[in-house]
């Protein structure tokens, strides 16, 4: 499958257009630049052609009347609903390209448009999850260690669906090697009593909770155990059934579903958005992460699914590093983790629009200096005096 993406006029966001969403794509820009933006629209268009996919799934299985309702101004939340609502001018168009045919999703004068998307034959379903690793997740150990003191509290949407999926990947993932903090992580217990251990792996000292673990491990924790997760243990066939099966049976209807291909057999992909991936870690082990989230996605992941990986940074160290991983891909002496360039793109998100950096004659590589820039300037400032 591929994807582009148009806005226009959203918060920030004035004119942007991606033309090839690749599967590994970072956001560069200055705070307030509209990178958060950007891919919170990028996973609700997303989300909106998965409940597409849904749909037309069950009416090609004949179920007629859909179960789900599409209204937009219900899908968005937080700052979205801010730049959105009553927006007469903004504008988004999501596109799917699936075995040559296009599907669309618009937004235009408040309303949602689709075209083609309300009738997708069963060769270009696809079974979707999309994931959003808030910046907020660092939060995630004192919540859980506080839950019942905030079973009212709110922190907005995003940090949520966050949380949400953190508890459902550690129903599953028991223990799990951090090997870029040099940790690992181990869980007991079930449901909300679970804590969350971080064991090092010199032993080097005694286990500690992680949230009395430094602030670098509270935040990488949460998102390696998530790419972890939907890289390999999230199943589409929970996934399934409660999106599809518990629906039919509690509305007595599975005597109408009639599907002329079962929903484990719709081609399966993850998408994850992650906000902030370097939040408070030191550069090696920044460098370290990249690693390890491009090989579970890309490397390790399950055979049964294809991952999309967006990240919003304001690191030098990830995007440098980046290119020191495509520069390894298919040289024989390399060592270690390396990224086929055609999946990876950078943008620099400025003055409302999203400019590519990298370059795609001869070797490629990404233009990193204007992340560079201001460490000459000091340097070079430095020298006057």
């Amino acid at each position: 499958m591929k994807e582009r993406i148009i806005i226009r006029n959203v918060g920030p966001l004035n004119e942007i257009e991606i033309e090839d969403i690749k599967p590994l794509t970072i956001l560069i820009g200055e705070s307030g630049s509209g990178k958060s933006t950007l891919m919170k629209i990028i996973v609700l268009m997303r989300y909106i052609y998965k409940m597409l996919n849904i749909r037309c799934y069950l009416k090609n299985s004949g179920v007629s009347r859909s179960p789900f309702k599409l209204t937009f101004k219900d899908l968005i939340s937080d700052d979205l609903t801010t730049y959105l609502n009553d927006n007469k001018e903004a504008y988004i168009c999501y596109t799917a390209i699936v075995n040559g045919s296009e599907y669309v999703v618009e937004y235009k004068n408040g309303d949602l448009i689709t075209k083609g998307a309300s009738t997708i034959p069963n060769k270009d379903l696809f079974f979707m999850k999309e994931s959003w690793i808030a910046e907020s997740r660092s939060i995630i150990p004192m919540w859980k260690a506080k839950s019942a003191a905030n079973k009212r509290a709110e922190l907005g949407f995003y940090f949520h669906e966050t949380l949400t999926d953190f508890e459902r990947a550690t129903e599953t993932i028991r223990d799990l090697p951090l090997d870029f903090i040099g940790m690992n992580l181990h869980v007991e217990g079930q449901n909300g009593k679970r804590k969350y251990f971080l064991i090092p792996q010199d032993h080097s000292y005694d286990p500690i909770e992680l949230k009395y673990a430094s602030s670098g491990m509270q935040t990488t924790t949460p998102l390696a155990t998530l790419v972890h997760f939907f890289a390999r243990d999230y199943s589409f066939k929970e996934a399934g059934r409660r999106s599809i099966l518990d629906y039919l049976y509690q509305q007595d209807r599975l005597s109408s579903y009639r599907p002329e291909m079962e929903i484990m057999d719709l081609s399966r992909q993850v998408h994850i958005h992650i906000e902030e991936p370097e939040l408070s870690l030191y550069p090696d082990a920044q460098c370290a992460l990249i690693d390890f989230i491009i090989k579970e996605a890309f490397e390790d992941k399950g055979a049964d699914r294809a991952l999309g990986i967006i990240m919003a940074t304001h690191s030098p160290y990830i995007v440098n590093h980046l290119n020191l991983l495509m520069r390894r891909k298919g040289h024989d002496k390399a060592e270690g983790i390396s990224v086929d360039p055609n999946i990876v793109e950078v943008y620099n998100v400025v003055a409302g629009s999203a400019v590519p950096l990298k370059t795609i004659e001869g070797i490629p590589i990404i233009d990193t200096r204007i992340l560079s820039d201001p460490i000459k300037r000091i340097y070079t400032e430095y020298n006057q005096y």
